[in-house]
């Protein structure tokens, strides 16, 4: 084979093979929880909230916190709690404190999936009140379901990692942007992510940056950004909700 001729090949290949590696490195699902950690973990973050110019301080927790089985299916309980630092004097029950417990059925944690939208039994507690039974996620709370849906369009790894600061070092995060929108009757909801990603942290998620904005269709549309952090991860999670079972 000429030189010539060899040196068009290698270039045809490159064109060739440069998609196949570029769609294999794309993620495969945003999800804010898609990794199912052992049992007994759990991860603690500092979030900052800004809703408008109020700006609201609180910390978040997830624990995996014991199995059930359930119509033939191994389960995980996962439970997900809010504290506020700083209350907000905008009255928002997803900025309040609050406890979310969720069955998901084990095979529905991994890459490209959501085990949020698959879980079997839910129930919410916000504040002080009695925790209830929720028969649908979305329905119940769209904000909070779709903010854990994550980015669901125009998915990709960004080239630079973000370096995360938490209480025992650093960790350099893989970042995951992409967008999201959704309407509910009157309002639409328009997101843009990015995700710090990391093997060795609980649920995979390292922090995260939220831009979004609320449109009731009319007056100004509600401009709300989160920032989460990483604050410190470790094993022996207790249930705050241990009661509620299938």
């Amino acid at each position: 084979m000429n030189r010539h001729l060899r040196s068009l090949l290698i270039v045809w290949c490159a064109i060739a093979i440069s998609p196949l590696i570029n769609f294999a490195d794309e993620p495969k699902s945003g999800a804010l929880m898609q990794t199912l950690p052992a049992d007994g973990v759990w991860v603690t973050y500092s979030v900052n909230v800004k809703v408008n110019e109020q700006e609201s301080l609180m910390t978040i927790t997830g624990r995996s916190v014991g199995q059930a089985f359930h119509d033939g299916k191994q389960g995980r309980f996962i439970e997900y709690e809010q504290t506020v630092g700083t209350p907000s004097d905008i009255n928002i029950p997803q900025l309040g404190n609050l406890t979310w417990r969720l069955l998901a059925p084990e095979e529905a944690f991994g890459e490209g999936k959501d085990p949020l939208s698959k879980a079997t039994h839910k129930w919410v507690q916000y504040g002080t009140q009695e925790p209830e039974v929720v028969e649908s996620i979305q329905l119940k709370d769209p904000i909070f379901f779709t903010l854990f849906q994550g980015p669901q369009k125009n998915l990709k790894f960004e080239a630079v990692q973000e370096n995360i600061v938490w209480q025992q070092g650093e960790l350099k995060c893989r970042v995951i942007s992409g967008e999201n929108e959704k309407s509910f009757g009157q309002m639409t909801m328009k997101m843009a992510h990015r995700l710090f990603v990391h093997p060795d942290i609980p649920f995979g998620i390292g922090g995260l940056h939220q831009d979004t904005t609320l449109d009731f269709g009319g007056g100004p549309p509600v401009k709300v950004v989160i920032h989460a952090t990483l604050q410190d991860h470790g094993k022996s999670a207790k249930p705050k909700l241990p009661n509620l079972v299938p």
